[in-house]
């Protein structure tokens, strides 16, 4: 289970420049990791874990918002990549590769969610239902009212969920994962202009969903 790693310490993997004249990058460490897994070795990929674990773990959980469902998909992004350990090429970086599969799973589950809730919405009511089930709660008030009822945290995190999925994806990436233009760039496959396009396009609509709280 990743939350018994999580809540442990964890080692820090030792760097190859105690055995060669200049260390590997980042990045050349993951793939000298993937060709071990590619030979058989399973220990090369419980690096890959060690080193990506928070990081898939923390976007995983951004998207989902629930830490047991969060988990369950890090679990699946780090089983998909272990058995495509066979076709992995190093042709991009393996950090965008493992963005780019863990992005993909998250898409697919928040599909199944909308359709899940679509279905739910839509079903017949049973007999004896009263109307008020089905209705969805209008988060009516003032907004020191709503925060009383959630963390600011949780009102910015649903203005970010309440994004078009192309905006959220870029915003996620840079302002929970620190990632740079470049490499938002590189994992949604675009342009750095038309990765900057779209973040600022979600600052705008982030600034007219949060206005309420930002009053004042």
């Amino acid at each position: 289970m990743l939350t018994s790693v999580l809540t442990a310490p964890i080692p820090l993997v030792k760097r190859r420049a105690e055995v060669t004249e200049r260390a590997l990058t980042s990045d050349q460490e993951d793939v000298l990791w993937m060709q071990q897994v590619k030979a058989g070795n399973a220990e090369a990929f419980s690096n890959i874990i060690r080193k990506y674990q928070k990081t898939v773990l923390n976007l995983t959980y951004r998207f989902t918002g629930d830490p047991v469902e969060a988990e369950d998909l890090a679990q699946e992004v780090f089983l998909r990549v272990y058995r495509a350990a066979d076709r992995f090429e190093a042709r991009a970086k393996f950090f965008t590769y493992l963005y780019q599969v863990t992005l993909n799973l998250c898409r697919n589950e928040r599909a199944k969610v909308r359709h899940k809730r679509n279905t739910s919405l839509d079903a017949p009511m049973k007999e004896g239902e009263p109307d008020s089930l089905r209705q969805i709660q209008d988060p009516s008030g003032s907004a020191e009212e709503l925060l009383t009822r959630q963390e600011l945290g949780d009102v910015v995190r649903e203005a970010v969920l309440s994004l078009p999925e192309e905006q959220r994806e870029a915003v996620m990436m840079q302002r929970f994962q620190d990632l740079s233009y470049e490499e938002i760039a590189e994992i949604l496959k675009l342009s750095v202009p038309a990765v900057k396009s779209r973040l600022h396009r979600a600052k705008l609509a982030l600034k007219e969903k949060l206005s309420p709280y930002l009053k004042g």
